[in-house]
C-alpha cells in the first residue's frame, strides 16, 4: 500500500510562468508557516522552531533555486500526474488512520502536524525536481510516503526537526538512489522503509529509540479491536487493482508456519501477545507492496514476501534478545528485501524454476490469476480468524488477566523465553490496553528485579504503581502504601492521599480486605492518617485470622502498650508461623512470654524464641539473645507484606 509506480497518470504540462501549479510550492511553504501557530507549537517552542526552521530552508532554497533561473532564463516546468496507486493508497491509509484515531485520540491530534508534513513534503518534492533541471509532476505521489510514515513513526514535540529530515531522507533516496531495472531508471527502495530503516539504526545505535519517538506508543495503541480486519479489506482493494497479493499472503503463510513449528515445540506462542501483531499485518501491506520496488516475477513475489515473513521473526527476538526497541522489526528487512529483487527476479526466471513461473504467469491472464491469489488469500485469513489464530483483540479485564498468568505460569515452569515474552506482554497490555493492572504488573516487575534481567528500580516501580492507582486499580494503590509505610518511598502527598482513600472504601466494602491491614498500619504509626492504636487494632482484626501481617500487628501493638488486649488467638498463628521461619512472630511470642501478655510467663522459652529469631537473621534479635537479660519489647525488623497482584498464578 506504499507503492510509488504509476500506472498511465493523465500529464498536463504548463510553463511556470502562466501556470497557478507553479506558485503551489511557494503558498505550501508559507501555509507550513502558519502550523507554526497550532496550540500544540505555541506550546511547545522546539516543535514551533522546527516547524519555523523546515519552512525557512524551504524558503532559502526556493529563493536560491528561482534566482538561478532566471538568471538563466530557464523555466520551471509542472506536470500534472495523476497516478491510480498513489490516490488509492492514500485513501487506504487515511481509512486505517481513521479507524486507529477512533480508538487512540492521540493519533487524532496529531492530524495537524501530518498535514504539516504533507505541505512540506510538497514543496520539497518541487524544488528537488526543479533543481535537477525536471519537470516537477504534481499528483498524489506525496500522500501515501507522508501517512505510511507517519502509521509507523513520529517523534516527539521536542525533537521534531527529525520528522522533516525523516520525509527529506526518503524524498532523497527515492530521487538520487536508483538503478536500471528492465530498460527502466528506478528507485531501488521504498522511500518510507528506506527512511525510517535508516533512522532506525542510528536511534538503536544511540540507544535514543524511546527517549526521542512515539514508535512503543503507536504500536502498542495499534492493538485495537477490528484493526487486522480493516487493513484486510483495505488491503484486498491495493490487491485488486495493482496485483500485489502474492507477497502479503506469502509473508502471512510464513508467520503461520514458523507460529505453528515454534508453539509446537515450546507450547508458548512466539509474538506473544498475539500469533500476528496489528503493526507487523500493516507492514505486511504497507511495506512489502511497492510495485516499483518488488519483483515482478509471481515466484520471486512469494520469495520476497517469505523473505520478509522470516525476516520479521528473526529481527522480533534479536531486537528483544539485545533489549532493544522492538517497534524496528517490521522496518529493517525491507531495504535490504529492496536491493535483493533483482536478484531474486533473475533466479525466479532462470532454470526449471523460471519455467514454471512461466507456466504460472501464462497459464489464465494476469487479472484471472489475480483473483486466484485473492482467493487463496481471503480463504488463509478467513481460515485464521475462525481458527482463533488471529481474531479481535479482546481488552477487557478477563483476557488481559489470562495472558498474564499464562506467563507467569509459563516461567514457574521454566519455559524457555518466559521472563522476556512476560515482560513484552504486560508492557503490550499496560500501553496497547490501556490496563490499569498490567501497570501494576510492570511495578512489580520493578520491585522484583529478577525478571528477564530487568534490575530493580524502587522509583520506576512507584510509577506504574501510581498509574494503576489512577486508573482504579486497588492493588496499584495498595501498592503505593506499602511502599510510602514500610520504604518511605512516594511520588508525593497527593499520590499517597488518594491512595488510603481508594483503601478506606475497599475496606469497607469487603470484610478480611487486605486495605484493611494498610490502613491499620497508617493509623498504628502515624503515617498519612491519625495515630490512633485501637482504631489500629480494629482494623487489623477486620482482616481475620489468615491475615498474618495483621497478627503480628495486635501483637506488636499489645506488647509495645504493655496492653491487656485479648491474643488467646494471636499467639497460636505466631507459634506456627514461627515454626516455619517466620523470624517477626518469634521475636513477638519471646516477649510475650517474657511480660506474660497474650501468653504464660516463662523467661526461658522467651529466651530460646529470640535465639531461633536470631537464627532466623534478625540481627536485633541476635543483639537482644546476646544481653545477660532481654531489654524491654521494640519494633523488630519488620517484613513488607506481600507485593499485590491482580493476577496470582493459579
Amino acid at each position: 500500500m506504499a507503492g510509488t509506480a504509476h500506472n498511465n497518470p493523465s500529464r498536463s504540462t504548463q510553463p511556470a510562468g502562466g501556470s497557478l501549479l507553479s506558485i503551489l510550492p511557494v503558498l505550501c511553504i508559507a501555509g507550513l508557516f502558519a502550523f507554526a501557530l497550532l496550540p500544540a507549537a505555541r506550546a511547545n517552542s522546539r516543535l514551533f522552531y522546527s516547524i519555523i526552521g523546515a519552512g525557512a530552508g524551504l524558503s532559502l532554497w526556493g529563493a536560491i533555486l528561482l534566482f538561478l533561473h532566471r538568471r538563466s532564463g530557464r523555466r520551471l516546468a509542472v506536470e500534472v500526474a495523476i497516478a491510480k496507486p498513489h490516490y488509492v493508497q492514500a485513501a487506504v491509509q487515511i481509512v486505517i488512520l481513521a479507524y486507529w484515531g477512533w480508538y487512540w485520540p492521540r493519533a487524532y491530534d496529531e492530524i495537524p502536524l501530518i498535514a504539516a508534513q504533507l505541505i512540506f513534503f510538497y514543496a520539497l518534492d518541487a524544488l528537488l525536481a526543479w533543481s535537477r533541471g525536471r519537470v516537477w509532476r504534481f499528483g498524489f505521489g506525496p500522500m501515501p510516503i507522508v501517512i505510511s510514515t507517519n502509521l509507523l513513526l513520529w517523534f516527539k514535540h521536542d525533537w521534531y526537526f527529525f520528522q522533516f529530515l525523516l520525509l527529506t531522507t526518503g524524498a532523497l533516496a527515492k530521487q538520487f538512489i536508483t538503478w536500471n531495472r528492465e530498460g527502466q531508471r528506478r528507485h531501488i527502495f521504498n522511500p518510507s522503509a528506506f527512511a525510517q530503516s535508516t533512522f532506525a539504526v542510528v536511534l538503536i545505535a544511540t540507544g535514543m529509540s524511546s527517549q526521542l519517538t512515539w514508535g512503543r506508543e503507536i504500536a502498542a495503541s495499534f492493538e485495537t479491536p477490528y484493526m487486522l480486519l480493516v487493513i484486510f479489506l483495505g488491503g484486498l482493494v491495493v490487491q485488486y487493482l495493482f496485483h500485489v497479493t502474492l507477497m502479503t499472503l506469502a509473508a502471512t503463510a510464513t508467520l503461520l508456519i514458523f507460529n505453528l513449528i515454534y508453539t509446537g515445540i515450546t507450547d508458548l506462542p512466539y509474538f506473544v501477545t498475539a500469533n500476528i501483531v496489528a503493526p507487523i499485518f500493516l507492514g505486511l501491506h504497507l511495506l512489502v507492496t511497492d510495485p516499483a520496488t518488488s519483483p515482478r516475477t509471481n515466484l520471486g513475489r512469494v520469495l520476497f514476501g517469505s523473505l520478509y515473513g522470516l525476516g520479521f521473526c528473526l529481527l522480533f527476538r534479536l531486537l528483544d534478545h539485545y533489549q532493544l526497541a522492538l517497534f524496528w522489526d517490521k522496518l529493517l528487512p525491507v531495504p535490504i528485501l529492496n536491493l535483493c529483487v533483482p536478484l531474486i527476479d533473475r533466479i525466479c526466471r532462470a532454470g526449471i524454476v523460471g519455467r514454471l513461473n512461466s507456466k504460472w504467469e501464462t497459464c489464465m491472464s494476469a487479472f484471472q490469476t489475480n483473483l486466484v491469489h485473492m482467493t487463496v488469500w481471503i480463504l488463509l485469513f478467513v481460515g485464521m480468524w475462525r481458527a482463533g489464530f488471529i481474531q479481535a483483540p479482546l481488552h477487557n479485564n478477563e483476557t488481559v488477566g489470562e495472558t498474564i498468568r499464562f506467563w507467569k505460569r509459563a516461567i514457574a515452569e521454566g519455559k524457555p523465553n518466559a521472563g522476556h515474552s512476560f515482560v513484552m506482554a504486560v508492557g503490550a497490555l499496560a500501553e496497547g490496553s490501556g490496563s490499569a493492572d498490567a501497570y501494576n504488573e510492570l511495578g512489580l516487575i520493578c520491585i522484583d528485579g529478577t525478571v528477564a534481567d530487568v534490575e530493580r528500580n524502587d522509583a520506576k516501580a512507584l510509577k506504574y504503581f501510581d498509574q494503576a492507582c489512577e486508573m482504579d486499580s486497588i492493588e496499584g494503590c495498595a501498592n503505593i502504601a506499602i511502599q510510602y509505610l514500610y520504604l518511605r518511598q512516594r511520588l508525593s502527598d497527593e499520590d499517597v492521599t488518594h491512595a488510603f482513600e481508594r483503601l478506606e472504601e475497599s475496606c469497607d466494602a469487603m470484610v478480611g480486605s487486605p486495605s484493611c491491614y494498610l490502613l491499620g498500619n497508617a493509623h498504628e504509626t502515624g503515617k498519612n492518617r491519625e495515630k490512633n492504636s485501637q482504631r489500629a487494632i480494629d482494623l487489623y482484626e477486620r482482616c481475620g485470622l489468615n491475615n498474618l501481617y495483621a497478627i503480628k500487628g495486635i501483637a506488636r501493638i499489645a506488647l509495645r502498650e504493655e496492653s491487656n488486649h485479648d491474643l488467646n488467638d494471636v499467639a497460636p498463628i505466631l507459634q506456627q508461623a514461627c515454626q516455619l521461619g517466620d523470624a517477626e512472630s518469634c521475636w513477638y511470642l519471646g516477649y510475650m512470654h517474657e511480660t506474660g501478655i497474650g501468653a504464660p510467663t516463662d523467661p526461658t522459652r522467651a529466651r530460646l524464641l529470640i535465639q531461633k529469631a536470631c537464627e532466623l537473621g534478625s540481627k536485633k534479635a541476635c543483639n537482644a539473645a546476646s544481653q545477660p537479660q532481654l531489654p524491654p519489647f521494640a519494633n523488630p525488623e519488620m517484613n513488607v507484606p506481600g507485593w499485590t497482584s491482580a493476577y496470582p498464578i493459579d
